[in-house]
């Protein structure tokens, strides 16, 4: 790149050019001499950078990466939202002379921003690099949710002959870091509800019933007590008829049926309906498998996009935070905006700024064919071996398109989500997880539904899954977003007007989701954002929710 100007070069210029109009007006030789020394000055600064960057290159300025680990602040070097991460660098200088750097600036994506520090200006950090040594410094980010967060690179400017000009300089290395949910740095301890759930196998939690093995306590009986309950010699004494209550410690199975369409991804990032969620789950997710519970959890958006089976564990613990996460970086063709010319115009501008590699066929810009397809595809494959991605299944036109668009979640580059799930297909993706969930259970279990209902369509295959699942003897609960909570307050009566008309038409929507399943026997919450995510999935009222 060519040097760009400082301020201090801009004022001699300005300087050297009114100096030669006033010799020219003056005729005076001496000032013509002044102004003409400035000027020379100034090209011989601008001839001796030039070279610099070409200079660095062959001398190999290195610049690594990684996320620090062990900062107490960052809890441990787990990068979580809402909390400061470091990412320590080092620069590695194998040249004769010392380099000065400035304006050093992580390539940030929208998924996380820099933190300056304290009397830091606009223009970044500036490092001194001696010859001949490795220079460490770090930066301090935040990611507002939970997600991948790509960091593409480095960007500095190498400050030229008497700081006059600035050579850029762009350090390409791609840095993944994962932002776990905040329920990755919690631990659980609260209480367990009674559910009077069926169960595979025991566990931690409390089941009230008769033939269990602890005692709980006396109690008068009730129509529909066993006789072997009865505590006879504790019922002659008082005069009435009192029967044994027991508990037994059980395992409890539990799975979430997550929206992720397009109508939970509306708003600033980390405060949208998909983060609330993606906490909410984690939190129970961490809280029922750190009490001996088996939980599973499905994504779903028209189709069902990714799906835990039951388990549990600490590892099946990572395999769900991988899900959630994995909901945030959706690639595939039916689910978001960018179509196959999208995505290679895309990719093929990323690899020629990203890795230097300008795959564009002349004379066919702006065209379908403005990009040589197969040499794309054969970098990105190239570059997905060596970073070690897994093979995953995308939905794709071709094995191709799914090469690059697998290259565009590895490295971070957002395609647009479809806004609005298709034909009304979200109360068909409903029920294809619902019923998937009821085909791989072995035994009762609850299961939560996590949504807003917008955009469900015709709401039959819900409904019919939502029988089945009960005939089956599963507990249903279905958690419907307050999508009013998730906006910003109105500040002018306009838009208060506005407010007002959405908050009936979700206050209807709510209502009608009650009237259609509550007489199913599924329990009906409205979730705000107001409510803690880490809560939002305990039932309201009960005991956890009380301890919590």
């Amino acid at each position: 790149m060519l040097p760009i100007p400082r301020f201090a070069a801009f004022l001699l210029l300005a300087a050297g050019a009114v100096i030669l109009l006033l010799a020219a007006a003056t005729s005076s030789p001496v000032t013509a001499m002044i102004g003409g020394m400035i000027l020379l000055v100034l090209g011989g600064a601008l001839a001796a950078s030039m070279p610099i960057g070409r200079r660095v290159r062959r001398e190999r300025l290195e610049f690594a990466w990684w996320l620090a680990h062990g900062d107490p602040s960052s809890g441990g070097g787990a990068a979580v939202p809402g909390v400061p991460f470091e990412v320590r660098c080092f620069v590695r200088h194998r040249g004769q002379g010392p380099l000065l750097l400035r304006q050093l600036e992580p390539i940030v994506p929208g998924g996380a921003h820099l933190l300056r520090e304290p009397g830091e200006g606009d223009e970044g950090a500036a490092l001194l690099v001696p010859p001949h040594s490795r220079t460490e410094l770090s930066f301090r980010l935040m990611a507002p949710a939970a997600g991948r967060v790509v960091l593409h690179g480095m960007a500095v400017v190498l400050e030229g002959p008497l700081g006059l000009f600035g050579v850029p300089l762009y350090f390409p290395n791609p840095l993944v870091i994962k932002v776990l949910p905040q329920a990755a740095l919690r631990s659980s301890s609260l209480s367990r509800a009674r559910l009077g759930q069926s169960v595979d196998r025991s566990g931690a939690s409390r089941l009230a019933a008769g033939g269990g093995t602890e005692f709980k306590e006396l109690r008068e009986m009730q129509p529909g007590d066993p006789f072997k309950q009865i505590a006879w010699k504790a019922s002659s004494r008082r005069g009435r008829w009192l029967v044994r209550e027991v508990e037994q410690e059980v395992q409890e199975s539990r799975t979430v049926i997550c929206d992720v369409s397009g109508t939970m991804r509306g708003g600033e990032e980390g405060l949208r309906k998909l983060d609330y969620a993606i906490e909410a789950i984690a939190a129970e997710a961490r809280r029922g498998i750190s009490r001996g519970d088996r939980v599973g959890m499905v994504t779903v958006d028209g189709r069902i996009v990714d799906h835990v089976a039951l388990g549990d564990g600490n590892p099946h613990l990572l395999r769900i935070f991988d899900a959630l996460l994995r909901a945030t970086e959706i690639v595939d063709d039916d689910l978001t905006e960018a179509d196959d010319d999208d995505v290679i115009r895309t990719v093929g501008r990323y690899v020629r700024q990203q890795d230097g590699l300008d795959l564009s066929v002349p004379g066919a810009r702006g065209r379908t064919s403005s990009f040589n397809v197969a040499a794309l595809v054969r970098h990105a494959e190239t570059a997905l071996t060596e970073a070690g991605a897994k093979d995953e299944a995308v939905r794709a036109s071709s094995p191709a398109m799914a090469t690059l668009r697998r290259f565009c979640r590895v490295r971070g580059i957002p395609l647009p989500y479809r806004a609005d799930p298709r034909d009304g297909g979200k109360a068909t993706g409903l029920g294809e997880a619902l019923r998937q969930v009821e085909r791989q259970s072995r035994g009762p279990m609850e299961v939560i539904v996590l949504s807003d209902m917008d955009g469900l369509g015709q709401p039959d295959p819900l409904l019919s899954a939502l029988r089945l699942l009960r005939a089956r003897g599963h507990r249903v609960r279905v958690l419907m977003l307050d999508a009013v909570s998730f906006i910003e307050p109105p500040r002018t009566e306009l838009n208060q007007k506005l407010y007002d008309v959405y908050a009936r038409g979700e206050r209807r929507r709510a209502d009608d989701m009650r009237s259609l399943l509550v007489p199913l026997g599924v329990d009906v919450n409205v979730v705000r954002r107001s409510r803690p995510a880490a809560l939002a999935l305990l039932p309201q009222g009960s005991r956890r929710d009380r301890a919590a």
